[in-house]
């Protein structure tokens, strides 16, 4: 059979692109089958054509009936009939359109020749120029069909308005002519356009499909990455958790100070590892915005000098001055994620320390109170003596600090609901401006111990600027009035004044610079003047100076000269001041802050140690006991579930993964016997090497009070015994 249509393209070829297509043909089509029948008939019959030629008439309306009923079979079971072979339908429905336009041209063949152009001839050949034209357009995709149907239902009766040889024959017969001319080169671009969008649209559904299927595979790609860094980072913090364990244990009273030294390096390298293997299973999940924060409360003020203090050896050692300055509006205690917090600031802080291209580094802590109990903490790390209230010009914000260490605290910032920046200047240096989301808990209050060194006079000597207004801010508010100098001369006359005028300070406070001992030469000084001999003093220095042997002997020979690390903390100042003032014992203070350091509230306390390594075993067993505790190691929950049964323990520390009957599990039917028998709330702290939220979030959902991750670090462990063993529990 003849082919009207021959697929060519992609387009063409796609199924439901055609489908939709014939439906349209289909649709439209069958608006006119009806229409046409009606005006043909009505012509055919309500005319002088009917009474002069009658035979005629009823047979043009016979052969029309027929040809419709036939269309009429193709169009309104199109659904039936295409489902079953598209391309024949669209074929066959094809050549019953050209009989209908055969005969529909037969009509205006007869109606034109027999009567002429006049009455129902040109009220046919009106109906015809609209009908055609409205046909071009839905026929217009199948452009070789259309321009064949056209032809065969205008061009006979155009030639045979011509061969009446009248005016108004030439004239209709031109114009018929004409506008099959016009309506065939409308097809061929109506036809062009019509595919051409329908290929851009599915280039487009091509092209979006495709990126789909890249989405999803580079997706699959990332969950499978992801899996194996997990799991990757399982399998190494198993084995830094005996290392790092083992090395705990060691007992270095007996070691040499070489051996001592190798430990520690041993220790730190460890450390490192573990922070790497951290780093890379974060990094991960702050890809993926999978990353879920801790939400506790804890002591802001605290928690920032301590992460200061614990650089300060580091930055000592490459021999920079560390400073810090808190506001004293800081809350006392927020609702956060501390210990990323604590990552975020130790990151930065090691990038600062080991870029800084200055002798001194200043950590700023400013919070900025928002709305519902909320705020924004602001850090500031710079290596100048400027800080973020100083104004400052001509600045570069450098958003790309590289690295993935400096990249994961970006994201950890942004988790948080803030920032990490590098901000450049040609005068001031670098600073690096840390901003994090809290919610307060408590504001400062006023204790009684602010009230004890009410009336002391101090003289600080040779104080940081930045440092000294922070200091006498503090001590204006221990009641404390202080006097600042600057200098040996300066220091010596000042304190002779005073001695002069009765008035002298109850204590000195020396700061003493890093690449030398003046401090000592001072103290030295004072403390042989007679008239000053008796004044206490307080010298603060690096950890590293106040070691030296130098520094240990001017201690022994003075006793009424005592030491302070740098930088200053406003705690441990305190209590010196009252040690050196009031000769008070400093457990008075301790208590002041809620902290009792002499009392071990985990000794004697009963653990039992689930756990199937047995390295693992050793490990977590000798640090348990050298907290004091006493351990009863068992080997799966099945044991675990016997020994609770004969024993009464006070803590369980239950690993995860186990044969047999693993921690989950085992913690499952602990809960339940509880239920059962109203037996007290026994406290499981799970051990696990996984880390994720998801993994955590099933060891609550099993019964678990806590988890701990692995490697299991002293002090850690230490901090979950006295959360839960502590005192009032």
């Amino acid at each position: 059979m003849l082919q009207l249509f021959v697929p060519t393209s992609k387009v063409q070829k796609d199924r439901q692109i055609m489908r939709d297509t014939d439906a349209r043909v289909a649709k439209y089509s069958r608006r006119g089958l009806v229409l046409n029948f009606i005006v043909a008939v009505s012509c055919l019959v309500f005319g002088d054509f009917f009474q002069n030629y009658q035979n005629l008439s009823i047979v043009l309306i016979v052969g029309l009936l027929l040809v419709t009923l036939l269309r009429a079979y193709y169009l309104f079971r199109f659904d039936t009939l295409y489902a079953r072979a598209p391309a024949r339908w669209r074929n066959q429905y094809f050549f019953a359109s050209f009989l209908g336009a055969g005969w529909w041209a037969f009509i205006l063949v007869s109606l034109t020749w027999l009567i002429g152009m006049r009455d129902e001839t040109l009220i046919m050949w009106l109906y015809s120029v609209v009908f055609y034209s409205s046909v071009a357009n839905v026929f217009a995709p199948y452009r070789r069909f259309l321009t064949t149907y056209l032809f065969i239902g205008q061009v006979p009766a155009a030639l045979t308005a011509v061969f009446l040889f009248s005016v108004e024959g030439y004239l209709y017969g031109s114009i018929m002519l004409v506008f099959y001319t016009m309506l065939s080169h409308q097809a061929k671009v109506t036809s062009n356009t019509y595919w051409e969008r329908l290929e851009a649209n599915y280039a487009l559904r091509e092209r979006a499909k495709g990126l789909e299927f890249e989405q999803r595979s580079s997706k699959a790609a990332i969950e499978l990455k992801n899996e194996f860094l997990v799991n990757l980072g399982q399998e190494f913090r198993s084995s830094l958790n005996d290392i790092l364990g083992t090395l705990a244990l060691v007992d270095d009273e007996q070691m040499s100070e070489r051996h001592r030294e190798l430990l520690l390096l041993a220790s730190k390298a460890a450390e490192r590892q573990l922070d790497l293997v951290n780093n890379v299973v974060d990094f991960s999940k702050i890809t993926t915005k999978s990353l879920e924060l801790e939400k506790v409360p804890f002591n802001l003020r605290r928690l920032l000098e301590k992460l200061v203090q614990d650089f300060a050896l580091e930055a000592h050692q490459q021999g920079i001055e560390l400073n810090y300055v808190f506001d004293q509006e800081l809350p006392r205690r927020v609702e956060g994620d501390a210990t990323r917090l604590g990552q975020i600031f130790g990151t930065l802080m090691t990038y600062a320390v080991k870029h800084s291209g200055m002798a001194q580094i200043f950590v700023e802590a400013v919070f900025h109170p928002g709305e519902n109990e909320s705020g924004e903490l602001q850090l500031v790390i710079s290596d100048a003596s400027r800080t973020a209230h100083d104004e400052d010009t001509d600045e570069r914000s450098d958003q790309n600090l590289r690295g993935i260490g400096l990249s994961i605290c970006k994201g950890l910032a942004e988790c948080m609901g803030g920032s990490v920046n590098l901000v450049e200047n040609r005068e001031s240096g670098k600073r690096i401006v840390i901003n994090v989301q809290l919610d307060v808990v408590a504001y400062q209050d006023v204790g009684q111990q602010e009230q004890r060194l009410r009336g002391k006079r101090i003289l600080l000597v040779d104080i940081p600027e930045v440092v000294a207004l922070d200091l006498v801010d503090q001590l204006a508010r221990w009641g404390m009035k202080s006097t600042r100098v600057y200098g040996h001369t300066q220091a010596i006359k000042q304190l002779k004044a005073s001695a002069q005028s009765e008035q002298l300070e109850d204590l000195v406070l020396i700061y003493n610079k890093l690449d030398s001992f003046d401090g000592l030469v001072l103290s030295r000084s004072i403390a042989t003047e007679p008239a000053l001999s008796g004044l206490a003093q307080i010298i603060a220095m690096s950890l590293l100076q106040r070691d030296s042997d130098e520094t240990k002997n001017h201690l022994h020979e003075y006793p009424q000269v005592s030491c302070i690390e740098k930088p200053i903390m406003h705690r441990k100042l305190y209590e010196t001041l009252v040690h050196r003032l009031l000769s008070h014992d400093t457990s008075e203070a301790l208590l002041a802050e809620e902290e009792d350091d002499g009392i071990n509230p985990v000794a004697g306390r009963r653990v039992l140690l689930v756990e199937d390594q047995r390295v693992s075993q050793m490990v977590v067993s000798g640090m348990l006991k050298k907290l004091g505790c006493q351990v009863h190691v068992a080997s799966n929950g099945k044991e675990a579930l016997s020994a609770i049964g004969k024993e009464k323990f006070d803590l369980v520390l239950m690993d995860c993964d186990m044969p047999e009957l693993d921690g989950i599990a085992a913690t499952e039917r602990i809960r339940e016997a509880e239920a059962d028998d109203g037996g007290r709330h026994l406290p499981i702290v799970a051990m696990t090497s996984f880390t994720a939220d998801e993994d955590q979030d099933r060891c609550r959902a099993a019964g678990m009070d806590d988890h701990i991750s692995k490697p299991l670090r002293y002090e850690a462990l230490q901090g979950h015994l006295e959360q839960w063993l502590g005192k009032g529990r």
